[in-house]
């Protein structure tokens, strides 16, 4: 009995699926330039071919995976997506970035290994830097509407602070009880910015 198309679909985003999960390990373990096309096919046992299918270079399968990650995180920030940051839609995007990050460290630990690569980071910069400068703005304007009296340094140091507290999440989840952090770091991200 042939296969539906439902069931054709769901083999191909598998296909897909599989392919970016071997090339992110691969990418992250040896590198971006050190791994070729026929390695992520020959770790993902697929033929070269079928690989090229999906996927037309090895740099279209990193512009998903990133895209994949960026999304994840930041489908979470400004929900109602008018423009303006509340203090519930605040709270939300930390909260979620945390049981994301949280819910998938293999991925998280393998993708901040390549995004650490300098060509990568260049890379992501170019592709992404005008969706995270739109970020960054409204979270500065989100820190002056709580009352910060320095929303640029605050902004940093809040940056920082979440940042820091995912890669814990990500490298060493046994450090911290994750509920115990989340609620700390969501603390004084508020404490800060409206003293």
């Amino acid at each position: 009995m042939p296969r539906s198309q439902k069931q054709n679909e769901e083999i191909r985003k598998q296909k897909k699926q599989l392919i970016m999960d071997t090339a992110l390990e691969l990418f992250a373990e040896n590198g971006f330039h050190a791994t070729s096309m026929s390695h992520v096919a020959k770790k993902a046992g697929v033929s070269k071919g079928l690989a090229y299918n999906y996927f037309e270079s090895k740099q279209e399968i990193l512009d998903e995976i990133i895209k994949t990650g960026f999304d994840s995180i930041y489908s979470h920030f400004d929900l109602n997506h008018d423009g303006i940051l509340t203090r519930d839609e605040f709270e939300h995007f930390i909260r979620k970035s945390f049981k994301a990050i949280s819910k998938n460290r293999k991925f998280w630990k393998l993708y901040s290994a390549i995004i650490m690569q300098s060509d990568i980071a260049e890379s992501m910069m170019e592709k992404y830097g005008d969706r995270s400068q739109a970020i960054m703005l409204m979270l500065n304007q989100f820190i002056k509407t709580m009352g910060s009296k320095d929303p640029e340094g605050d902004l940093m140091v809040i940056s920082s602070l979440v940042k820091g507290s995912l890669l814990v999440v990500i490298s060493a989840p046994e450090f911290f009880p994750l509920k115990q952090l989340e609620d700390k770091v969501t603390e004084a991200c508020f404490r800060l910015i409206s003293t």
